[in-house]
């Protein structure tokens, strides 16, 4: 068992043994692919940032009018019921079987 994995291991070493062979020209090409991608990474992370600096208040503004509609419209059901007279109201009821926990 743990000579398949010396084996493995050692299969694995001769691969980025030949990997470090190449010349200086993979080497630098894998260098600019690799900056590449860095800077296309933070130019995606930069402009997700400025998005959200621009959306979330616009989206907080949208929340506080939709929260402030909704407490008119529950201050004036409020004051039509309490037009109506309905505050006045009693509800009796009798007691026909109480549990004792």
């Amino acid at each position: 068992m743990f000579s398949s994995f010396k084996q493995q291991g050692q299969q694995w070493q001769q691969v980025f043994a030949r990997g470090r062979s190449g010349g200086p020209l993979q080497r630098i090409l894998a260098w600019l692919l690799l900056g590449l991608m860095l800077f296309i990474g933070m130019a995606v992370l930069v402009f997700m940032l400025l998005l959200s600096w621009i959306l979330i208040p616009i989206l907080l503004f949208r929340h506080r009018g939709k929260v402030k509609a909704w407490q008119q419209r529950q201050q004036q059901a409020q004051g039509q019921y309490r037009q109506s007279g309905n505050d006045q109201q009693t509800i009796e009821g009798e007691v026909l079987h109480k549990r004792e926990d």
